[in-house]
């Protein structure tokens, strides 16, 4: 799989939390909003599959 670099802007206190929940579940920020991202899309593709039935 080939990986995407861009730029985000995000609030102190968002980048802090994320900082914070990445230490606690021993990832790197950027490993955490990966899969903060991940689970947001497998959320919506379920529910989207949810929606056609």
């Amino acid at each position: 799989m080939e990986t995407i670099n861009f730029n985000l802007r995000i609030s102190e206190e968002i980048n802090d939390e994320i900082v914070r929940i990445a230490k606690l579940e021993g990832r790197s920020k950027n490993k955490q909003i990966e899969q903060i991202l991940k689970e947001y899309v497998e959320k919506y593709k379920k529910n989207e599959e949810e929606k056609r039935k």
